[in-house]
Parts: structure tokens; sequence; C-alpha cells
């Protein structure tokens, strides 16, 4: 008989990127599920949360892939940040700015012979992109649009207002199709900005959504079970340890002294970074992770 020890799985937590898809996300269940029955009732949702809370991992790993089950056809995420090519530069300055970014974020996906010229793409609306997308398409599927890192219309050219309030108006003349549905993500801190904006908007982004940071029953699932689908036992003691290390808070006294507090939330992205690094310094064979490792 062979004392050889099975390799282990490659890691399984991704570190301090996001989330994509076809990878799996553990321990927001609810939150999906409630984001996906909202979102089916009222259309236009505005997904908002504090920084670190994985909103960007949400969407690519668990809603949009949900969406899709529940026959939706779902558009690759949009950016206000997406730049055009430097070849075409000249050409783009002409339209706005954030409206063709989102056009270029619908673009990547496609084949080259698919893709629309970016001298025409810089004078096309939102509105009229959808309208021609959904023709080719029969028109009669509901689509879900998503803007993801949305804080970003107040933090790119912050001076340029005209052009946030074209874009707005733009994405609002858009979403008046009823065929259209759409999510809206941001930070937290950045909803209030978007306050002078929201007549522009159908349903003035009344349905909201806030995305709080991961529960420790939540954190312990998002430790245990990477680890079981690569192959390795993370004890129930290590992992609540662990989530309660993470929770735990930090407060400055008046005297200067540091007081450690018992907190209930974890940072999803701070739990991959650490996960990430106790897997890869775990000793070759070993198959179980336990509160000796976590030293």
């Amino acid at each position: 008989m062979s004392d050889e020890v099975p390799p282990r799985g490659p890691n399984p937590y991704v570190g301090p990127r996001a989330f994509q898809r076809g990878e799996r996300l553990y321990g927001r269940q609810r939150e999906v599920l409630e984001l996906v029955d909202l979102l089916i009732a009222e259309r236009i949702v505005l997904l908002y949360s504090p920084s670190g809370a994985g909103k960007t991992s949400l969407l690519q790993a668990a809603l949009l892939p949900q969406m899709e089950e529940e026959s939706f056809v779902v558009l690759p995420p949009m950016r206000l940040s997406m730049a055009p090519p430097q070849a075409g530069a000249g050409a783009a300055r002409a339209g706005n700015p954030f409206v063709l970014s989102l056009l270029l974020s619908l673009e990547e996906g496609l084949p080259p012979d698919e893709q629309t010229p970016l001298p025409e793409l810089a004078g096309m609306t939102l509105a009229g992109y959808m309208d021609r997308w959904q023709d080719s398409r029969d028109g009669r599927e509901d689509v879900l649009l998503v803007l993801d890192q949305f804080e970003e219309i107040l933090t790119l050219e912050a001076g340029n207002r005209a052009a946030r309030e074209e874009l707005l108006a733009q994405v609002g003349t858009a979403l008046r199709d009823r065929r259209r549905w759409a999510i809206l993500a941001m930070r937290e801190e950045f909803v209030a900005g978007l306050d002078p904006y929201l007549p522009l908007l159908p349903t003035r982004l009344a349905t909201r959504y806030r995305l709080e940071l991961l529960g420790l029953d939540g954190a312990q699932e998002a430790m245990q079970r990477p680890a079981a689908d690569g192959g390795v036992t993370f004890s129930t003691e290590a992992a609540r340890k662990l989530a309660l290390d993470l929770a735990a808070v930090r407060v400055q006294q008046p005297d200067g002294s540091v007081a450690v507090l018992p907190g209930d939330h974890v940072e999803p992205v701070q739990l991959q970074v650490v996960c990430h690094r106790l897997w890869e310094r775990l000793p070759t064979g070993q198959t179980e992770i336990g509160p000796d490792e976590l030293e």
C-alpha cells in the first residue's frame, strides 16, 4: 500500500481580488436570495455597502448567475472608468466620457468583427445602443443592466457636472423601457452624492439594499467550505476563533491605550487575504486546519 499523501487542491481563497464568474462564493446565500427577489419585483435596485463588503464579488460570482437562472439576459457589468483605445482617443473626445465608458464595457466581450467602430460608438446613446442590440435579438427578452462601482460618477471628472447629468439622463431614458432591469452598485459613503440627480432616474432609486459585512456564521462558512472543496478540513473551533479575531474592534481609549472589543462582522476581503495566506503556509500533506495553524 502506498504511503503517499494525496496532494491538496489549488488555493481555494481568492486573496485581495474580487470573485469572478464561475467561482463559488460562500456565506452570502441569504443576501443573494433577497436581492434576486427584490430586483425581480422592483426592476431597479441600488446596492450599496461599506468598503470591503464584497459588492463586486457578490455580483459576479453569485447574483448574476442566479439572474440568468431566472431567464434574464445579463449584460457584462459596466464601469465608468473604461478608457477608449489610444488610437481612437481623438474620436472618443467628441462624446460623453461616461456614456462611452458604459458602451465600451458592453462591447468588451464581443468578437472584434462584431464590435461597433469607436467613432460610431462615441456618438451613440445608451438607449440607442440597447435598442439596436435588443432589436437584433427580437427584443422579447428581459435584460439586466449592471453598473458596478457607480460611485465613480462622483469621483471621476469631479468638475464635469454636465457630463454626469447627461449620463444619468441617458441611464434614465434607457431604463424607461420596461424590458430592462438594472442594479447599480456603489460604496455607502457616496450614496448621498446622488441626491441632486435622482429626478433623472426612474423610481428615483427608491428601492435600495444595504450589503452588510459578513456575519460570524457567514464568515465561518466562507472559511470552511472552500477548504473542504480543496480537500482540507477547517475545524469548527479554528474557524470560529479566526472569525472572532477578524471581527474584533480596536478602540482607542481616552488615555491613549487601545482596547480590543468583540465585534460581530468580518470584512470579506480581509478574510480572503488571511485564509489565502494560511493555505499557502500549510505544510505539504497536511489536510486539516486547526487552532494551532492559526498561530
